[in-house]
């Protein structure tokens, strides 16, 4: 018997979308009235998406929107007053099930619990003629123990594993009962899962590993003494930055062009609001109110350029992942106004359809100087979602032209995309991710595009997620790294994070790694990288954490499913040959689910930083967003923000190559990273132990090329396409923790 989170989750992400979808989105008036697109405050325009957003969801059907958990709960003890007696029990199920989804876990727990003692059974009979039902009862003690120590009572050690004594729950009622339940289960169900999960209860009472009995103790920590890294603090709650929703999307950017580093966040529910936090220079002030954007609604991801190349960054909302029929939710272009504001313009721009999607990239693909935007669409048996290319006018308006550029009839459960370029021809390619399908690799022909995927070897993995185009050892061509999220087998990703920490083979799709040849063909080499791992990546970006000039990720692992609850994971570049894995010497491993990922010098001091929005896909899987602050290195830096004048003003595209005094080159280019989660467009470069710049040049996606010589480290500067001289902008380090009065351990 499956459970129903089970069959929730391939019944409407996959394949079985009920057609009511299509006919509940034809009964909404998806319309916005008529405006005046030549007003420039475009409050009007904002409004209307605020009111269709909420329309959206008001006339939502909450057996057609699963993360609706609390709906769903009262539709089934409503159907349980009516229901046959030989039904009972199956609404029943779902009843409790949908509690435990919505986060109701003592009200699940009595539910579950007065059965036992109505029926006087015990709980081993129970596991054997309903385990779905002795699950989720344990589950509901362990987010029960969550929800009054984590949740309730959170602090900077919740969560993250190796669990500090500040992390230990103090409520411990939660943990114990579930140890009870699952060693129970194990006894008779010895799954990997349930090993983990005991011992992760065993971890939050402060028992592990002394008290974890021997039959399911798994040595986690047995890599913790890792010398490479210093651990990083989780700082969110002391910054006021700690948005509690359900995955989503971040971008970070200077938003008010104050030169610091700004964070908008995005939570995936419909009425979960976006917020936007504006750096201080002592913390983050929460002006989403103050900066027009109440009512801009969902989201589970979010991408940032300066589309209209007015100096001012703007940001893309993107919606209706995972619905099928019931996604056909509008996107939302929030055009940044210069003053602290920003607009909705999604319509006035062209922009408007109703696709469900999660994934989009901005390029200049026929390099005239303004961004263009692919967005990824998703498709299912039942329904074709086309991709689509806009492009961008020049006036602040976008045209759909994907036949003109051979990007047409893409369809498929498209779950990352992003530009780059693969054969340093200056103009930008494309690579497609599928996720049950096989993956795209369109190359620029000098505007018109050409899939080249097959020839080049990048169409695994068949199950696919986010996706990254990046230069992974510095040799000067871009790399292609793909990660896994392998749907057959998510009621087991628990026990394949288990098999593999544990040497075992498992089933499950591997991440895979192509490595550039530079003759447009890629050799996979995520065996030799040492990342040959079914990863299970909702969330990803790449980064450099150590300021060695050697480009790191990190990984928000989960799935829909509570049982799901690993670490998300660090992996650290070792010289461009292979990757370590530092989750637990860095204190990264928070066993929330992470999607969103944005790499940034949030506090100015030369080292990026890491925030991450954390949650689930169901209501009672929220979480507070994280932030991980860098502890310093002692490597040297510089960053380098580009003005483009011929070239978009946000020079996305723009090629950096860093010849340092040694004799070694680093090489990047312009983006905000992988496909979820949208980092910084200025490029923060480690340059490990030099201290001088030889020479730095530019290749402009306009063909202008611009060299500089002898730059020096630890300063930020600021390049303007064919000016001479960068100019040395101004650095002021923060000192955000400078109160904070603890030590790790």
């Amino acid at each position: 018997m499956k459970t129903y989170i089970i069959y929730l989750f391939f019944t409407i992400f996959l394949v079985k979308v009920n057609a009511q979808g299509n006919q509940q989105y034809q009964k909404l008036n998806f319309q916005i009235g008529p405006l005046n697109i030549y007003n420039e405050n475009y409050d009007t325009e904002t409004k209307e998406m605020a009111e269709l957003l909420k329309k959206i969801n008001s006339k939502g059907d909450p057996q057609m929107y699963y993360h609706w958990n609390k709906k769903l709960s009262e539709f089934y003890k409503k159907r349980l007053r009516i229901s046959s007696k030989k039904n009972k029990y199956e609404i029943w199920s779902r009843y409790v099930h949908q509690l435990l989804l919505a986060g109701e876990n003592q009200l699940c727990i009595n539910e579950i619990e007065k059965k036992i003692k109505n029926n006087q059974t015990s709980y081993e009979t129970l596991i054997l003629l309903s385990l779905p039902i002795m699950e989720t009862l344990g589950l509901a003690y362990l987010r029960l123990g969550e929800e009054l120590n984590c949740t309730n009572n959170h602090n900077e050690f919740s969560c993250i594993l190796p669990l500090a004594e500040e992390g230990y729950h103090k409520s411990k009622k939660g943990s114990k009962k579930a140890i009870e339940i699952f060693s129970k289960i194990y006894s008779i169900h010895p799954k990997q899962k349930y090993k983990w999960l005991l011992n992760l209860a065993y971890m939050t009472l402060g028992d592990y590993p002394e008290k974890v009995p021997q039959e399911y103790f798994i040595d986690y920590y047995k890599n913790i003494e890792n010398k490479n890294v210093a651990p990083f603090r989780e700082i969110a709650s002391y910054l006021g930055i700690d948005a509690n929703g359900l995955s989503g999307g971040v971008s970070l950017d200077d938003f008010n062009n104050d030169g610091l580093t700004d964070i908008f966040a995005t939570s995936y529910g419909m009425e979960d609001q976006s917020r936007l936090f504006i750096n201080t220079g002592e913390g983050f002030k929460d002006s989403t109110s103050e900066s027009g954007l109440d009512g801009i609604l969902g989201g589970l991801n979010c991408i940032h350029a300066d589309y209209n190349n007015d100096g001012h960054v703007d940001i893309l909302i993107l919606r209706g992942a995972w619905l099928g029929s019931n996604g056909n939710h509008p996107n939302s272009l929030l055009k940044n106004n210069g003053d602290g504001t920003f607009s909705d313009v999604t319509k006035s721009a062209g922009l408007l359809s109703f696709y469900p999607t999660q994934t989009a990239s901005w390029a200049d693909i026929n390099n005239d100087g303004y961004l263009d935007l692919f967005i990824g669409n998703e498709s299912n048996l039942n329904q074709n979602h086309p991709c689509e290319l806009y492009i961008n006018q020049g006036n602040g308006k976008f045209l759909e032209q994907s036949e003109k550029y051979k990007l047409n009839n893409i369809y498929g459960n498209v779950k990352g995309v992003v530009f780059g370029d693969i054969n340093n021809d200056q103009w930008p390619d494309l690579f497609i991710s599928v996720l049950g399908g096989k993956n795209m690799l369109f190359k620029n022909e000098f505007g018109i595009f050409k899939d080249i995927a097959y020839d080049a070897g990048v169409q695994e993995p068949f199950f696919s997620f986010p996706s990254w185009i990046w230069d992974v050892n510095n040799d000067g061509y871009n790399d292609i790294f793909v990660a896994s999220y392998d749907l057959r087998n998510l009621s087991n990703l628990a026990s394949d994070f288990i098999d593999e920490l544990e040497g075992k083979s498992v089933q499950s799709e591997k991440s895979k790694l192509f490595i550039n040849n530079g003759d447009e063909t890629f050799t996979e080499s995520s065996v030799d990288f040492n990342i040959d791992i079914s990863m299970y990546a909702m969330g990803s970006n790449f980064g450099d954490i150590d300021n060695d000039g050697w480009l790191d990720f990190y990984i928000g692992n989960g799935s829909p499913e509570f049982s799901s609850t690993i670490p998300n994971r660090m992996f650290r570049n070792l010289g461009g040959n292979k990757f370590e894995e530092v989750t637990l010497a860095g204190r990264f491993g928070h066993i929330q689910k992470g999607h969103g990922v944005g790499f940034a010098d949030l506090d100015n001091d030369g080292d990026q930083d890491i925030y991450a929005v954390m949650g689930g896909a169901f209501e009672g899987d929220k979480y507070p967003n994280v932030c991980f602050e860098n502890p310093d290195t002692e490597n040297n830096w510089v960053v380098i923000k580009l003005v483009g004048e011929s070239s978009n003003r946000s020079a996305i595209g723009s090629y950096l190559k860093i010849e340092l005094d040694n004799g070694r080159n680093i090489y990047r280019t312009v983006n905000t990273g992988g496909s979820f989660g949208s980092s910084t467009l200025q490029s923060e470069i480690g340059l490990g132990n030099c201290k001088t710049i030889k020479k730095i040049s530019i290749n402009w996606p306009s063909g202008t090329t611009q060299v500089f010589t002898n730059l020096e480290s630890n300063k930020k500067y600021k390049i303007f396409e064919n000016k001479k001289n960068p100019y040395q902008d101004p650095f002021r380090k923060l000192s955000f923790s400078k109160n904070f009065n603890h030590t790790h351990p």
